[in-house]
């Protein structure tokens, strides 16, 4: 797929390595290159949807949770700001994709990520308000490009 029509899709071009999303066992890795998906966009674009997801887990022997939690942070990795410890603290307090951001208030999510680095000290720093503000922003404006064959996603703590 051209960078256009990717663009297209996804909202924006989506180069970043599938290798630098947290938690790929290497062997997924290679099974996933070997299928000529090696970026976070070629990933959404091959298994966003339930049915792709299925395609690609029965051709690599992928487990289908670990090929659906890759999905899910490659999917976050689409929203500017969201690093491997923002990504890692929202999927803590249950916000594991871009339309369940979409869903959230950004007051009451700037306060749960407050509250939770403050207990579990995994950031330096907590995300202030404005950066959750615009991640919730980016996600209402982005395509929504992962689905759970029911139309619903996982269900979520606002």
């Amino acid at each position: 797929m051209v960078a256009s029509e990717q663009e297209r899709v996804l909202g924006r071009r989506h180069p970043l390595p599938i290798s630098k999303l947290r938690g790929v066992p290497p062997m997924v890795r290679l099974r996933l290159k070997s299928r000529r998906i090696a970026t976070c966009g070629q990933l959404l674009l091959a298994a966003g949807d339930a049915a792709s997801r299925a395609n690609l887990i029965a051709s690599t022997g992928i487990d289908e949770a670990v090929l659906l939690q890759l999905v899910q942070r490659a999917d976050m990795a689409r929203i500017r700001g969201i690093g491997t410890v923002f990504g890692l603290m929202l999927e803590e307090i249950g916000v594991a994709d871009i339309e369940t951001l979409a869903r959230q208030e950004p007051a009451a999510l700037h306060a749960a990520l407050r509250t939770y680095n403050l207990e579990e000290q995994l950031a330096r720093r907590s995300p202030t308000m404005e950066e959750v503000a615009e991640w919730i922003d980016t996600a209402r404006s982005v395509p929504v490009v992962v689905s759970y064959g029911s139309n619903a996603a996982p269900a979520a703590e606002d």
